[in-house]
C-alpha cells in the first residue's frame, strides 16, 4: 500500500468504532461481491499512491494517519458537538514501487510522488449522527513508459444515523471511489492493477424495535463495478442489487440471535454471467464488554445462473457462506478488528467464471503516546477457480501486508513512514507476482 491506501483505512477505523457506539451491527455486511469494508469493519489496500487512502477500511493506510479520521478522530457521540464540524488535510509523500505493472514478466521499478487532499465533516445531534469524508490525490511515477500519464483517485463516503422515533432507525451507509489500484478489503475480486475502474456500495437498513426483545433490520444495498477500458470491463462490468432482512432476538442484554434472508441480483453489461442468489443465514450479535464486540453468520447460498461467460447454458449453484468480525476498542484512538469470509466470488478470468474465496484480515491503528502511532494491515485471500471447458481449475493465494508509523510533530503536522507487500502465489504462473513499496512524507491537518 502506498500514502493513499492506508489513508482511509484510517477512516474505516474510525468508522468502526462509530457504529459500535452507535450500536450497529459492525459485522452484518451484505454477502455480495460489493461488501464495503465498513460494514466489517475491515480495512483493505485502496488506491496505492492515489491520494487519500482509497479504501474505507481500518489499519490506516500509507499516509493514513494524517487522513479524516485518523486514529479514530471520527467518533460521534449523540447529543456531542465538535467546536468546528470540518477537518482538511494535506499530505505529500515520495516512494518507490519495485513492480508497477503488478506482473511477473515485465517487472518494472519506479519512483513515485503522491500529493493528497482531504476534508471531512461531522456532526451530532439526540436524533442524526452524520460523518462525511471526501478527498482525492494524484501519484506520479518517474519510470513507468506503458502509463505515462500520472494515477487519479477520489473517493467520497458518508454514514447517516437518524432515529425517527425511539422505535425506527435509519441507518445509511456509502462509499463511492474512482481509483486503479487493486483493494483487498472491498471483496470486490481483484488483486492486480486491471485499469480504473469505479466503484460504488451504498447500504440503507431500516430497523423496527417491536418489543424490548424483538426487532427486524430490513436493508437494501447497491453496488457497481466499472472499468475505463474494455479488456476488463467486458467481463466484469456490473451492478448487484440486494434485498435482505434480519429477524433479530435478544436472548441477554449482550447477545442476539439472528436468523436472516437475503437476494441478491447481479446484472453485468457485457457477457453472460447474470445471476440470482438467495442466502439463508442464522447468527448472533455479541458484545463481550464495552470494548469487544463479535458478529457471526453463516448457512448457505444458493446461485442460478442466466448463462455463464463460456457458453449459454443456465445453471445454478450451492456453496457454503460464512462472515464473522471482531472488534476491539483497547485504547482511545485505537482499534484492533478482524474479519474472515467464505463463500461464492465474482469472477476476473473471463476463462475462469466460477470461483468460491476465502478471505481474512487483520487490522490493527495503535497510538503509543500522543505523538506516536502506527498501523497495520494484512489480508490473506484463497481462490478456487472451477475447471470449465479445457480450462482446468486452479487455486490462488494473495498477500497483502502494510505496516506505517506516523510521529506528530506539531499539533498539525506529522511525518510519517511506511512499507506495503503484495504476493499472489497462482496455480497459473502467468498470475503470480509480488510487490514491495516504500514511502516517506508529511501531512498538514487543520
Amino acid at each position: 500500500m502506498t500514502p493513499p491506501e492506508l489513508r482511509l483505512r484510517s477512516f474505516a477505523a474510525s468508522f468502526a468504532m462509530l457504529l459500535a457506539l452507535l450500536g450497529t451491527k459492525a459485522g452484518a455486511a451484505d454477502p455480495g461481491t460489493f461488501e464495503a469494508g465498513y460494514f466489517s469493519g475491515s480495512s483493505g489496500f485502496g488506491q496505492m499512491g492515489g491520494g487519500f487512502g482509497a479504501t474505507p477500511s481500518g489499519a490506516g493506510g500509507l499516509g493514513g494517519t494524517g487522513g479524516f479520521g485518523a486514529g479514530g478522530g471520527g467518533e460521534l457521540g449523540v447529543g456531542q458537538f465538535g467546536r468546528f464540524p470540518f477537518r482538511f488535510t494535506v499530505s505529500l509523500q515520495a516512494g518507490y514501487d519495485d513492480n508497477v505493472y503488478t506482473n511477473s514478466a515485465v517487472q518494472q521499478g519506479s519512483a513515485f510522488t503522491n500529493l493528497a487532499l482531504g476534508a471531512s465533516y461531522q456532526f451530532g445531534s439526540p436524533r442524526t449522527e452524520i460523518l462525511v469524508n471526501v478527498g482525492g490525490g494524484i501519484t506520479y511515477y518517474y519510470n513507468r513508459p506503458q502509463q505515462s500519464a500520472p494515477d487519479y483517485n477520489a473517493f467520497l463516503s458518508a454514514i447517516l444515523r437518524h432515529r425517527f422515533t425511539a422505535r425506527l432507525t435509519l441507518d445509511i451507509t456509502s462509499y463511492t471511489a474512482y481509483q486503479v489500484e487493486p483493494d483487498f478489503s472491498l471483496n470486490i475480486g481483484i488483486n492486480r492493477r486491471a485499469g480504473n475502474y469505479f466503484y460504488t456500495s451504498d447500504k440503507a437498513t431500516l430497523t423496527y424495535l417491536f418489543s424490548p426483545r424483538f426487532s427486524t433490520a430490513t436493508s437494501y444495498t447497491f453496488g457497481a463495478l466499472l472499468f475505463d477500458n474494455s479488456s476488463a470491463g467486458d467481463s466484469q462490468n456490473r451492478v448487484e442489487n440486494t434485498l435482505g432482512n434480519e429477524f433479530r432476538f435478544l436472548i441477554q442484554p449482550t447477545t442476539t440471535l439472528v436468523g436472516e434472508y437475503r437476494i441478491q441480483l447481479i446484472s453485468y453489461t457485457g457477457g453472460n454471467a447474470d445471476s440470482f442468489t438467495h442466502f439463508f443465514l442464522v447468527g448472533a450479535d455479541e458484545t463481550f464488554n464495552p470494548r469487544l464486540t463479535a458478529t457471526v453468520r453463516g448457512g448457505i447460498e444458493l446461485r442460478e445462473y442466466e448463462g455463464t461467460m463460456t457458453n449459454n447454458a443456465s445453471s445454478s449453484e450451492t456453496s457454503p457462506y460464512a462472515e464473522a468480525t471482531v472488534i476491539y476498542v483497547p485504547a482511545v484512538n485505537s482499534t484492533i478488528d478482524w474479519t474472515t469470509r467464505y463463500g461464492i466470488q465474482e469472477p476476473d478470468i473471463p476463462s475462469s467464471p466460477r470461483r468460491t474465496t476465502f478471505r481474512t484480515g487483520l487490522n490493527v491503528n495503535y497510538h503509543f503516546t500522543p505523538r506516536i502511532s502506527a498501523r497495520f494491515a494484512g489480508y490473506y485471500q484463497l481462490d478456487n477457480y472451477d475447471a470449465q471447458g479445457n480450462v482446468p481449475g486452479f487455486t490462488e493465494n494473495s498477500f497483502d501486508l502494510a505496516l506505517s508509523v506516523r510521529y506528530a510533530l506539531t499539533r498539525y503536522l506529522g511525518a510519517e513512514v511506511g512499507y506495503n507487500r503484495t504476493d499472489v502465489l497462482s496455480g497459473q504462473t502467468a498470475r503470480d507476482y509480488s510487490r514491495d513499496r516504500i514511502y516517506a512524507g508529511v501531512d498538514f491537518v487543520f
